[in-house]
């Protein structure tokens, strides 16, 4: 007897949802380097400070940037990051301009009697006086070393076996220090022969960055491993850092550099900040251009730190506390509203306790970085939802509805970790029905809408693209500052 298949009366098939997209991660940091490591990779991946250190060496600059950045809490990792750390081909830092002092050991006892000295020191153009200048309780060079540094910000005063060495905290071939007399100045000219006698001292100008570029460097690695933050080693001169701001600008990418010098806030900061290019953050430390690069790097791991996964995880940089670094004590009051203005962020102290300083004249950091997060987000939501069928999305208004929910479901996300918030619309500019819009927003925080199906031109509609979706919303935004009066009655 013949025994006949089920598949007669029923037939069943297996199939799976296709896979999806990963969400492009906006906490993947990179480093790019000129320094060489064991590994003969272009790049390589990390997820400890230790693994870098294994590597580059644990003496390296490159391995105290990663120590700075896993030392943060949170860090990038807490935002499911990695640290990718990209080898420069041939890349050199840019230098700084300095002076040395000829040989004038013999003039130290004069040194050491001067209660009122005046010396003029010129750096990158700029020109500083120092006045009231006292050395008598002074012992040796370090100690009148310490005396002038005492006096001035933007140069590195150090002592040498037979006197001085002044360095400039700026680089590049503008980098440049002079000593000179100060005009019609009252005290002793410590510029003159007797004393560090300026000239027969050495001169030289800084020199500037050269080999494979940043912009280079991310076009050769960036298809190859994924990244988002870019920070380097590499001391850079104001051009570079302009050409590499300006091209970040057109990338997903966001790029931190540091500075040492407070010239640079009326400088490169300003620079930045009048092109628009809101991707790039200058940080600004005075205590020296090594230091400076270290500041940078901790900031950068608190900074792409966030798990947009979560609930009330957005934050901003603003008086955040960065481990391993102690605050900027060369930042006056007026340095600071010129860094407000100029968008330059800074670590300083206030009345004791040690905190980022994150302006708003370039935007605040957390708005271009959650917007690089939402922006991904989106992209991901609205590929996977047409990619994880079976069959297709019909183009009708069923299919548009299944993929505005996708796209709403991203921006409840954002929502939920405190990125868009309910709030008025206070922008002139709406879509759709303005009062659907606006009430919308005042209610959820977000709006989207598309044209309806029946409307979309027949030339769209034939190559399957579906009406344009906008989306409208409002920033959950951040109070950085808080003025109190307090009305007493008796």
């Amino acid at each position: 007897m013949s025994i006949l298949p089920i598949t007669n009366i029923i037939n069943v098939t297996i199939t799976n949802t296709p896979s999806g997209l990963q969400e492009k991660n906006v906490n993947s940091l990179a480093i790019l380097t000129n320094e060489t490591s064991a590994s003969l990779n272009d790049f390589d991946i990390y997820v400890s400070a230790a693994q870098v250190a294994a590597d580059f060496g644990s003496s390296s600059k490159t391995a105290a940037m990663a120590n700075a950045i896993f030392a943060q809490t949170p860090n990038i990792r807490s935002g499911t990051g990695r640290l990718v750390i990209i080898k420069m081909q041939a890349a050199v830092s840019a230098l700084p301009g300095d002076f040395n002092t000829d040989d004038i050991s013999a003039n130290l006892a004069d040194i050491l009697l001067v209660t009122n000295g005046d010396l003029r020191v010129t750096l990158n153009g700029e020109s500083s006086d120092l006045t009231n200048l006292n050395f008598t309780n002074a012992e040796d060079w370090d100690d009148i070393a310490a005396i002038i540094q005492a006096k001035i910000v933007d140069a590195k005063v150090e002592a040498i076996t037979d006197g001085l060495k002044f360095t400039s905290k700026k680089v590049g071939t503008s980098s440049s220090v002079a000593l000179a007399a100060v005009p019609s100045g009252t005290g002793t000219a410590l510029n003159g022969a007797g004393y560090f006698d300026a000239a027969s001292g050495t001169a030289a100008a800084g020199s500037n960055s050269s080999g494979e570029t940043i912009l280079e460097a991310i076009e050769r690695t960036g298809g190859a491993v994924g990244y988002v933050g870019v920070i380097t080693n590499v001391d850079l001169e104001d051009d570079a850092i302009e050409t590499i701001s300006d091209g970040i600008q057109a990338q997903d990418r966001m790029f931190l550099h540091h500075v040492s010098s407070t010239q640079d806030i009326a400088g490169i900061g300003t620079t930045i900040q009048q092109s628009g290019n809101t991707k790039t953050r200058i940080l600004l430390y005075t205590d020296g251009i090594e230091d400076a690069n270290l500041m940078k790097s901790a900031y950068a791991g608190r900074a792409f730190s966030v798990n947009f996964s979560g609930s009330f995880t957005s934050q901003t940089m603003n008086l955040k506390q960065l481990a391993t670094i102690t605050p900027d004590n060369g930042i006056s009051q007026t340095l600071y509203v010129a860094a407000e203005a100029a968008g330059v962020d800074l670590y300083v102290s206030y009345d004791g306790v040690p905190s980022v300083l994150s302006t708003g004249g370039n935007d605040f950091f957390d708005n271009p970085y959650s917007d690089l997060a939402l922006k991904f987000a989106l992209e991901t939501a609205g590929f996977n939802f047409l990619r994880q069928t079976n069959t297709k999305v019909p183009q009708t208004e069923q299919g548009m509805n299944g993929l505005k929910s996708a796209y709403a479901t991203v921006v409840e996300r954002f929502i939920r970790n405190g990125c868009v918030a309910a709030g008025s619309w206070t922008s002139s500019e709406t879509f759709g029905d303005p009062e659907t819009f606006k009430n919308n927003i005042l209610n959820r925080g977000y709006y989207i809408y598309s044209l309806p199906i029946v409307q979309q031109n027949a030339a769209d509609r034939e190559q399957r693209i579906a009406p344009l979706v906008q989306i409208a919303v409002k920033r959950a935004g951040a109070i950085h500052h808080s003025d109190v009066i307090v009305l007493i009655n008796d």
